[in-house]
């Protein structure tokens, strides 16, 4: 019965709608899904053979910043570097307050490894401008993302990706990036994970991988800008005026 206070229920992905209707048996013809858009579409960075590799990571420090930290201290080869932009305070200077401290550990780890830059918070409009120096996004995310905008702009930018296949990860990615098996064994999962970057560096320089995440970058302007999403939310919200009268 309270599912009917609203006249509908967007959702932001299907994997998102598929666990409330699963869970609490929401009234499908209700819902609808739109998935969130993007618009910075820059000129690819393309990487060359023996280049150093950077890895970027600009997540929140509970979606698996412990595990990428633990995959660094297992790949030996000097050339493969990680910066890493986690802090609580992209939610705000309240929230960060009251839990940074939490995570401090984990920030003191990253400034104490040697093949690891702890910058922490940057602005968006940084993070966005700046995402083309880097060659990989690697997530190994921990935490059910619903949808995940951080991907997204890395996949639009033309990056090559490696993330877990946990939540919405799969739909929000697609095809492109290497996914690695989400499990509760985190040490496994930083094994994993470690054994990917490494192994990017005898591919990510290829003619045939540069075509790919090209054709990776077109695909998101195509069916993920704002002006795609745009069409949808008008033709949504004519619909669903066009049913309320």
């Amino acid at each position: 019965k309270r599912f009917h206070e609203y006249d509908w229920y967007v959702f932001n992905s299907h994997w998102n709608y598929e666990k409330f209707r699963y869970m609490f048996g929401i009234p499908e013809d209700k819902c609808t899904v739109i998935k969130n858009g993007i618009d910075h579409f820059p000129q690819r960075k393309i990487y060359k053979k023996d280049d150093p590799i950077k890895i970027i990571h600009h997540c929140t420090p509970w979606r698996g910043l412990n595990v990428l930290l633990l995959a660094m201290q297992l790949i030996n080869n000097p050339n493969i570097t990680l910066d890493v932009y986690s802090s609580c305070k992209v939610y705000g200077s309240e929230f960060s307050e009251n839990n940074e401290k939490e995570y401090g550990p984990l920030y003191d780890q990253a400034k104490n490894l040697k093949n690891v830059n702890y910058i922490g918070y940057k602005p968006y409009e940084y993070i966005r401008d700046h995402i083309t120096d880097y060659d990989l996004f690697v997530y190994p995310s921990i935490f059910e993302e619903t949808f995940c905008c951080s991907a997204l702009e890395a996949l639009a930018a033309g990056m090559h990706v490696i993330t877990t296949n946990f939540g919405a990860l799969p739909e929000t990615c697609s095809e492109w990036p290497v996914y690695i098996n989400y499990t509760t064994n985190l040490e496994l999962l930083a094994q994993s994970f470690a054994h990917a970057i490494e192994a990017s560096t005898k591919y990510l320089h290829e003619p045939k991988m540069q075509t790919y995440l090209e054709e990776q970058q077109k695909f998101y302007k195509k069916f993920y800008s704002w002006q795609r999403k745009g069409s949808e939310w008008e033709n949504f919200l004519a619909g669903a005026i066009h049913a309320k009268r």
